[in-house]
């Protein structure tokens, strides 16, 4: 339905990541690298993308699957420097990216 405008028409790109896949990814890594892994014809676009950051819907499946830990309730997360994703091009590990999104 998001495809044909009838649901989220605000959202230019969806971008949809399974936790299953995500725990894959050992290395810290960007965002825009983890997007290219999964959608690759994107890579000449994206920097036009970053451009509407509200244009944007980011979902993620299956967060029971995922490996890592993510505590959403825990607030010193927000001001530690190692748990920061600040913009796309930082490597992170991907709960922090992961967590970035979300808050």
């Amino acid at each position: 339905d998001w495809a044909t405008g009838k649901i989220y028409p605000h959202f230019q790109f969806v971008f949809s990541f399974k936790f299953r896949d995500l725990n894959k990814i050992k290395d810290r890594i960007t965002l825009r690298e983890l997007i290219l892994v999964q959608y690759p014809y994107l890579r000449n676009i994206l920097a036009e993308v970053w451009k509407n950051p509200e244009g944007l819907l980011f979902i993620f499946d299956g967060l029971d699957e995922f490996k890592d830990r993510i505590d959403f309730a825990d607030s010193q997360r927000d001001t530690e420097s190692q748990h920061q994703c600040p913009d796309p091009e930082s490597r992170c590990e991907v709960s922090d990216i992961v967590y970035s999104l979300i808050q």
